[in-house]
């Protein structure tokens, strides 16, 4: 009887070499897939924070601008809500819309319906338009294994707000 218990005391040996990769390809391949949730909400949250920037109003000294005159600055708020990973103002673009639905300036290029940042002239943007903040990244795995099947993966969310003027101080 002693003879059998020193045979099956290796089998446990080649059971856990079979199923250990296995356990820990299943183990990595759920983090990853938790990385690829927190970089789309992360992508969301900075356009969602983008947007909301853009529809309030700013107090530099004492004068009140608009906000969503400044493209620097809506860059800069959607990107301070970037956390675990690495995104630059390439990955924020903000669109104009009028009210039929046509873009009508973006940030990226220089257009002459965008005034200077922090101009108050907004003589060219009526109530109702619309400004469109999408943030952009790729997911890059740190697992080499699965980072074949996951490797750049696109994320992308934009956000969308009406843009209302009216009193903006005193």
């Amino acid at each position: 009887m002693s003879a059998k218990v020193g045979r099956d005391h290796g089998a446990s040996l080649v059971e856990f070499a079979v199923v250990a990769p296995l356990l820990f390809l299943l183990l990595f391949g759920v983090i990853e897939f938790a990385r690829v949730g927190h970089g789309f909400n992360t992508v969301w949250t900075a356009a969602r924070e983008g947007a909301r920037y853009a529809t309030t109003v700013g107090n530099d000294d004492g004068d009140f601008y608009p906000n969503y005159l400044d493209c620097d600055s809506i860059e800069a708020a959607a990107l301070d809500k970037v956390v675990g990973m690495s995104l630059d103002t390439d990955a924020v673009d903000i669109v104009y819309y009028d009210l039929t639905g046509t873009a009508i300036a973006d940030c990226d290029v220089s257009d002459a319906l965008l005034p200077e940042p922090e101009s108050t002239d907004t003589s060219h943007i009526d109530n109702g338009f619309t400004i469109e903040i999408e943030v952009s990244g790729t997911f890059d795995a740190i697992v080499p294994v699965i980072s074949t099947f996951l490797d750049g993966i696109d994320l992308t969310s934009s956000q969308t707000r009406s843009i209302f003027i009216g009193v903006v101080g005193e």
